[in-house]
């Protein structure tokens, strides 16, 4: 072989070992399978640390175990007392920095930083406990406390997850709207919530629903709850609770124009018109099979409007049915309306044919045209359909400045003075109800929320302990009850206790 061939063999052999190291290299790949690290990084060093008094701290460092990195700090950064600039936190690698502007800071005051669960690892995001960090410029640190819950004034429930913040004295309540407070606190998952560290000052302490996370009153969206005066701290063994109660400030919603509501089921009628120009109308009834029994016993007959229409000639609005002996009897009918609707009131009997007609010339529109005639025939529904519900209400309650207020769902179905022990109700729809006794300081017949920047507080609401379950054919006898520990969420029962029968 020649010296030229020996040379030939050699070069090939290198570019095989290159192009097969170079094959080794760009495989490599971490071993798969196994389970995710889900280990929460691990604090080894902290820069200057914990609790180190007469400095005006501007830069903290934290050594980690892991690869961090911060999440949501909005949320989960809490400075007290806050500064107007907020500290700015940044992760690099193993390493996070806060850092402070200084000269924000004020002389011989306590401060807390807390990062809830914003450090997190970089790979599975499991979050490093709930960071916090106290220094003082001072050579002492603040130990007063404030301690108390949030309710919501209308389900008696503790609010759980708003904030309750504090600004100090002297403070008007305008300037919930542009000021941030000194200190923040969240309440926790019954509604608790507790400030430490506190310094012998006066404050007005609000909790707020903070929707957009900017720690200030948000008057159009959020919840307030407030305590009328300024409260002092007080040391640990010494402090009170403060309860606030959460309400949504009034204010004006404009008005809709008027057009015909959505079907709120399927037996809602049809549109009845012959002029396109004309008003639309609509009898909120069933027709399509009067052998099912759709009409409600405890509900007026609908006929709903477009528009407003400028006469109404009730003599030619008649209402009938037919008679256990088959003969078609002229009903004591009543009318009420307003610029949306006509209601037609009657005592319905239980699974009876009705039939409504409307003749010629019973309704004229604003441009002078009639509304078209009509005929339209349903049935009642059966009275086993409903339920009964005899409410005995404590003496307590038996006075005209306390109102019963029943809801079944979102629908309000009860609203009056309390003037009888027992308040009893027919032909009531199956379902969940809720009972509430409201205290109507004003006696206008209704709750009236508060106002924070009057300082009225929203009037008194006493829940009934349970939900109450209404089934067909029942009637229950309920002992209405206010307990507000019934409403703690560690008594919270798994689903409502249907009342006595």
């Amino acid at each position: 072989m020649s010296r030229y061939s020996h040379h030939n063999l050699f070069a090939a052999l290198l570019l095989g070992l290159f192009l097969l190291g170079a094959a080794s290299c760009a495989n490599i790949v971490p071993p798969s399978g196994g389970a995710p690290d889900t280990t929460p990084p691990k604090l080894l060093s902290m820069t200057p640390l914990d609790s180190v008094t007469n400095q005006k701290v501007k830069k903290i460092v934290l050594h980690f175990n892991k690869f961090v990195e911060i999440n949501d700090l909005q949320k989960n950064l809490d400075l007290s007392p806050q500064l107007d600039i907020p500290p700015t936190v940044v992760a690099n690698g193993k390493r996070v920095e806060i850092k402070i502007v200084d000269s924000l800071l004020k002389p011989n005051t306590t401060y807390r930083i807390s990062l809830g669960n914003a450090i997190t690892d970089n790979r599975e995001r499991t979050p490093y406990g709930n960071f916090k960090y106290t220094f003082s410029t001072g050579s002492y640190f603040d130990s007063l406390q404030l301690q108390g819950n949030v309710l919501d004034v209308v389900s008696g429930k503790p609010d759980t997850g708003v904030i309750v913040v504090l600004y100090a004295e002297p403070f008007k309540d305008s300037m919930l709207l542009t000021k941030k407070p000194m200190y923040v606190t969240r309440t926790d998952g019954a509604g608790k919530f507790k400030f430490g560290g506190l310094p012998a000052t006066s404050f007005k302490i609000y909790a707020i629903a903070d929707a957009d996370n900017n720690k200030m009153y948000g008057v159009e969206n959020e919840k307030i709850g407030f305590w009328k005066a300024a409260v002092q701290p007080k040391a640990a063994a010494d402090s009170s609770l403060i309860t606030l109660k959460m309400f949504q400030q009034e204010r004006i919603i404009p008005k809709l124009p008027d057009t015909i509501p959505k079907p709120v089921n399927k037996y809602i009628g049809k549109v009845i018109s012959t002029d396109k120009n004309a008003v639309k109308y609509m009898v909120q009834a069933d027709s399509s099979n009067l052998d099912k029994e759709t009409f409600a016993l405890n509900k007026p007959l609908n006929i709903l409007l477009n528009a407003p229409v400028a006469k109404i000639d009730s003599a030619k609005i008649y209402l009938s049915y037919l008679n256990t002996g088959g003969i078609e009897t002229e009903a004591r009918r009543t009318l009420s309306t307003d610029s949306t609707s006509i209601k037609v009131h009657n005592s319905w009997q239980p699974e009876t044919v009705y039939t409504l007609r409307l003749i010629k010339g019973w309704a004229v529109d604003t441009a002078g045209k009639e509304l078209p005639p009509a005929k339209v025939s349903f049935k009642t529904k059966r009275k086993e359909d409903y339920a009964q519900m005899n409410i005995h209400i404590p003496a307590a309650y038996l006075s005209d400045k306390y109102i019963l207020s029943i809801y079944k769902e979102q629908d309000s179905i009860y609203l009056k003075p309390v003037t009888d022990s027992i308040v009893s109700l027919s032909l009531l729809e199956p379902g969940s109800y809720t009972l509430k006794i409201i205290e109507d300081q004003n006696k206008n017949g209704k709750w009236d929320a508060g106002n924070v920047f009057t300082q009225l507080q929203p009037e008194a609401i006493f829940p009934h302990h349970i939900e109450v379950i209404l089934k067909p054919g029942w009637e229950n006898d309920i002992d209405f009850k206010y307990e507000p520990d019934a409403f703690a969420p560690d008594r919270n029962r798994p689903g409502a206790i249907p009342a006595r029968h």
